[in-house]
């Protein structure tokens, strides 16, 4: 799993109980991009998080503006000096959290098979939380394991 920043931390915390769809997607934005979050930081300079004070409270909450989101990927040019910058498959993982909140953004046939393998993992973690929750997506959730090692054929000796 990835090391959140504290926006992308206060994201996943503020989607704790919305919905699954909510909650996978947010998720799934905290857990992209290398080492940290990644999106929820770019969201926030392209001024497409919502923060709401709690005044009974010590911490704030924190939302996706999804239809802004929504049309922001609709456009085809997108400008690093929106705040909105990433790799081929940073934007893909963009895309699937923007369709889980609103079907529009991601094309699945397209964009699932150009991602690597951990990007694969945590797009269909997240799918898998949309659909039943938190629980069914934790196997995805896991560090992927290597490969074993191939054993090598023993001889056959056949004994007379």
């Amino acid at each position: 799993m990835a090391e959140w920043t504290p926006i992308g931390g206060t994201l996943v915390s503020s989607a704790k109980g919305r919905s699954w769809r909510e909650e996978a997607a947010c998720w799934l934005l905290a857990e992209s991009g290398s080492g940290e979050s990644h999106w929820p930081d770019r969201l926030q300079e392209a001024g497409l998080l919502s923060w709401e004070t709690q005044e009974s409270e010590d911490w704030d909450l924190v939302f996706v503006r999804w239809s802004a989101l929504a049309q922001t990927l609709a456009r085809k040019d997108h400008d690093p000096a929106d705040g909105l910058y990433g790799t081929g498959a940073e934007w893909c993982v963009l895309r699937f959290a923007c369709s889980l909140m609103t079907g529009k953004g991601g094309n699945w046939g397209t964009d699932l098979p150009r991602l690597d393998g951990s990007n694969q993992r945590i797009v269909l973690g997240a799918l898998a939380w949309a659909a039943g929750g938190e629980a069914a997506a934790h196997p995805y959730m896991l560090p992927k394991r290597p490969e074993p090692e191939p054993v090598p054929p023993t001889p056959l000796h056949i004994v007379d």
